[in-house]
């Protein structure tokens, strides 16, 4: 018998050989000639270079085929393969499909990936096949991910790649659509997600599932506006028109009430017009989603102060320096809490602070020149 092993090399097909059939041992299965004349893989085990016939089953042939189906699906005896396959075991894909899942769900990936790799090459007719390979790249990226592993990455790569592949060759496929978008709702591709929904509910319109895709649909459109409202409020802001910003961010908050850059952008245009208890309220809103930010503490501070709340103002100065030990800022802010309450001697030490930091500081500069002009 005649043994052509495959090339040696650290890859999954490394154990298979090919051998060729004795003269005389073609037969007909269901109108398919096994012939002779094509070489059958054999899986043998690791360092084996021989093969006694006697040994071989059906079962060992499509075993080594699949393997091929999975990682060369381009060898040139892929046809005969694929007929052989089919030829032999006429229920393979359902009962493989059956296995895959199983393993899948026992977080067995590497098998589930290996046999929906050789049912995607195997039957690539089949829109299953495709949502069947992408969903088990998508557990394996959840779980990379949970695990902080770099490949997270990369199977995530591998999902949109097989989605890709799959719609380019099922256009008509609503699960694929279906479970396109959601992946892509996934990863924040909103426009990728609106586009699979809006086709799967014209594919599909009377599905089950066509409620819950409306229901993404119009939460995304609601988003979409808001992110409007968000930076139109900031815009108007920096053109000093903050009464109209108020209106827009309120508007904002009515949906999004745990959005704390909201809250601060109303506490900061609150400020700008002078509207100082309006604008304490809404920076400390602010501070029961969001502790750690700078410049909401100093931005409370100035609002404490204008209304002689120092001790607040104080407080919140003081937490923002524990944050950031050298902000300039709020080193001034300090210096300018103390003139309003009179105490220059104090305010100039916090002035002159800044300057050690940045002596190119143009406000501690003129608060120094400010207060040795009234002295």
């Amino acid at each position: 018998m005649k043994i052509d092993p495959i090339p040696s090399n650290p890859n999954p097909l490394r154990n298979i050989i090919f051998i060729s059939l004795p003269d005389g041992t073609e037969r007909d299965i269901e109108g398919f000639t096994i012939n002779s004349k094509h070489l059958i893989p054999v899986e043998v085990p690791e360092g084996q270079s021989e093969w006694d016939m006697k040994d071989l089953s059906w079962e060992m042939i499509v075993s080594a085929m699949l393997k091929i189906f999975a990682y060369n699906p381009t060898h040139e005896e892929i046809s005969y393969y694929r007929n052989f396959i089919f030829a032999v075991q006429p229920n393979l894909v359902t009962e493989l499909t059956k296995t895959g899942i199983i393993k899948a769900e026992s977080k067995n990936f590497d098998l589930a990936e290996e046999i929906f790799l050789s049912l995607n090459h195997l039957e690539p007719e089949s829109p299953s096949t495709y949502l069947n390979l992408a969903l088990v790249y998508e557990e394996q990226a959840a779980l990379f991910e949970k695990t902080g592993s770099p490949l997270e990455e990369e199977y995530i790569e591998k999902a949109f790649s097989v989605y890709n592949e799959g719609i380019q060759s099922h256009p008509e496929s609503a699960d694929l659509h279906f479970y396109a978008g959601y992946f892509f709702l996934r990863h924040r591709n909103l426009a990728k997600t609106l586009e699979h929904f809006d086709i799967f509910l014209t594919i599909a319109p009377k599905d089950e599932r066509s409620p819950q895709v409306q229901e993404v649909i119009d939460k995304i459109s609601i988003q979409d506006t808001d992110d409007q409202l968000f930076a139109e409020a900031f815009d108007l802001i920096k053109l000093g028109k903050e009464s109209e910003a108020i209106s827009r961010i309120d508007e904002f908050l009515l949906r999004n009430p745990t959005v704390w850059n909201a809250w601060f952008l109303k506490g900061w245009a609150s400020r700008r017009i002078s509207d100082y208890k309006n604008g304490k309220y809404a920076l400390e809103k602010c501070l029961v989603y969001e502790k750690n930010n700078v410049d909401v503490y100093n931005e409370l501070a100035i609002c404490c102060m204008e209304i002689k709340e120092f001790k607040d103002a104080e407080t919140y100065l003081k937490r923002a320096l524990s944050i950031e030990p050298d902000n300039i800022k709020i080193i001034s802010n300090f210096g300018v809490m103390n003139i309003k309450k009179g105490n220059t001697t104090e305010a100039l030490r916090y002035f002159h602070t800044a300057l050690e930091f940045d002596p190119e500081d143009k406000v501690a500069e003129q608060y120094i020149k400010l207060i040795s002009e009234e002295a």
